[in-house]
């Protein structure tokens, strides 16, 4: 455990705030946030072990020779054992933090996950009214459908998909962004034929008005090779339920069925996976920086984007930023920006296989 120069009270005061983390696969948010939070009240309860505790003063009581009286005859100081660890118990607990997650992901997901840490989850829902994007990589398989189309879900229905080609696919998903395109000027609550429109239409996407409704600001096929294919798709308002839902209906519209195989959410908002800090890097040092880290990209980005009427999708100068901030933070996570690397195995997998075959 490293020495910090901050003591408990200044611990206590820093824990609070917008903390970036990144979601294993197969891992419940819960076990995540769980794990967190006994991690760093760990960490800071060695730092409070180091804390002298408060000394009192005691009477010293003797018995008088001749009356047998007592009698207080001086003072001596010892430990304040009213306060001891083994009274009161730990200093940081698990169960006294408070912690909610900006946009959760299913078990079965990956990803970014941004959370609010004690007075941090107050400003939740005014990141939420703002409607970032979020962005996702699907990996996907035709011709095998699931259970409630879930991720998980067991194998129901088989189909053919021979018949289906990369350019019938494309033009589909253009179909699909021009929808989504003209459905989010109606989110705005826009005339199509105004010149307000046609100018918001020109700088970039129009932020919608009405809140909670999944709406999708860009969809492109990445990789294409029967029967698998991969999407990024960049999205507001959307649940792991939805983009499963959105993956079955493509497959419909191609004549057959599709699955989700993979979901791994990339970016949150102004929260990509260069932010995210790993299951292995939850040390307090590392997590204090954290926040602060997210607390200058949100103070910046809520003043620019505050009174803004579109989102910006593609900045040039956005990656320039971040690693800006990550360098000033030493938070880069070299791990994950290799997509190739092998996923670790976890307990939490089952040891029996999740498809079954349908007699």
């Amino acid at each position: 455990m490293p020495k910090y120069s901050f003591n408990c009270r200044e611990i206590q005061n820093l824990l609070n705030g917008i903390v970036c983390l990144f979601k294993p696969r197969d891992i419940p948010l819960s076990v995540l946030q769980r794990l967190f939070l006994k991690e760093i009240c760990d960490q800071a309860n060695v730092i409070a072990q180091c804390r002298p505790l408060p000394l009192i003063e005691m009477p010293i009581v003797e018995e008088h020779k001749e009356s047998g009286s007592l009698l207080i005859v001086g003072k001596r100081q010892q430990i304040d054992y009213s306060l001891h660890p083994s009274i009161v118990g730990e200093m940081f607990r698990p169960e006294e933090f408070q912690m909610e997650p900006l946009n959760p992901l299913e078990p079965s997901s990956s990803g970014v996950c941004v959370f609010g840490l004690n007075d941090g989850c107050d400003r939740l829902e005014a990141i939420r009214s703002l409607a970032w994007f979020n962005e996702y990589f699907i990996e996907a398989e035709l011709g095998r459908g699931t259970h409630l189309n879930s991720i998980r879900g067991t194998v129901n229905s088989r189909m053919e998909y021979d018949h289906v080609s990369q350019h019938q696919l494309s033009t589909l998903l253009s179909l699909l962004r021009l929808q989504y395109k003209k459905a989010s000027f109606e989110f705005a609550n826009l005339n199509m034929q105004s010149q307000q429109a046609f100018e918001l239409a020109r700088r970039g996407a129009p932020r919608p008005r009405v809140l909670g409704s999944p709406l999708i600001f860009g969809l492109d096929l990445c990789y294409f090779k029967l029967p698998y294919f991969k999407l990024n798709i960049q999205i507001n308002g959307e649940t792991d339920q939805f983009l499963c839902d959105f993956i079955h209906e493509i497959g419909l519209n191609l004549s057959t069925v599709a699955s989700t195989r993979k979901l791994r959410r990339t970016r949150q908002g102004f929260f990509g996976i260069e932010h995210a800090l790993l299951d292995k890097h939850f040390h307090l040092e590392s997590v204090l920086k954290n926040i602060l880290m997210c607390e200058k990209i949100l103070a910046k980005n809520l003043e620019e984007n505050l009174n803004c009427e579109i989102i910006e999708l593609n900045e040039d100068n956005e990656k320039e930023k971040s690693n800006k901030f990550l360098e000033r933070y030493k938070l880069k996570n070299e791990d994950l920006e290799n997509e190739n690397l092998p996923e670790l195995e976890d307990c939490l997998k089952l040891p029996f296989g999740r498809e079954y075959k349908i007699c």
